[in-house]
Formats: structure tokens, sequence, C-alpha cells
């Protein structure tokens, strides 16, 4: 059974990842430097998120996969897919929205 994360911009589907692929070790590890990255901290629209917890990593490589989508910059949309199909292995679904001047970023598990 192939399992996916479906990415959606304004309930249009914008991007379908497989998330059995497998990674190598080489993956994994920048993976985890993206992570050790991101734990000295990040702005996320103008506010700095000094202590990210595990949501608002993901919002922030939800925020660059949006931006890789915009560039087709296709490494970088499947290392952001890749980081949050391992990241939050129980999210089927990412939806991000135009909400006033901001993106309102929504991870939906499976049920």
């Amino acid at each position: 059974m192939m399992n996916k994360l479906n990415l959606f911009v304004n309930e249009q589907p914008a991007f379908e990842y497989d998330s059995s692929t497998e990674l190598d070790d080489r993956q994994l590890a920048f993976l985890d430097k993206m992570d050790q990255e991101m734990e000295r901290g990040f702005k996320i629209y103008g506010e700095m998120i000094v202590e990210p917890d595990v949501k608002q990593k993901a919002t922030f490589v939800t925020m660059n996969l949006l931006r890789a989508l915009q560039q087709e910059d296709n490494i970088r949309i499947a290392v952001s897919c890749a980081y949050l199909a391992t990241r939050l292995p129980h999210v089927v679904e990412v939806h991000a929205r135009d909400q006033d001047d901001r993106i309102a970023i929504e991870f939906v598990e499976e049920h």
C-alpha cells in the first residue's frame, strides 16, 4: 500500500508525495541537519521562534515547500516532503490557505 502525503493550496491539490519512499543514510542525515539548524530558531510571520516544536518546524518546512513549488525547485520540494513525511508520519494532508496577510497551515492526520 502506498502512503501519500497530499499538499493542498487553497483547497486545490498542489502536490502528492509518496511517503513510503525509502530514504538512504545520506538523505536521513540531511533531514537531521535540517532539524539541528532549525533548533537555533527561525522566523514565521516575522515572529522569532526560539525553541521550535515539531509542528512549528513542520510549518516552517511547509512554507519553504510552498516557495519551492512556486520556483519549481524539485530538489527542495522532495526534501521538504521527505522531512514532513518522516517527522509527522501520521499526517496525510497538509493544507495551506491564504488568510489575511499570511498563509494558514494545517496538518491533517489519518483517522
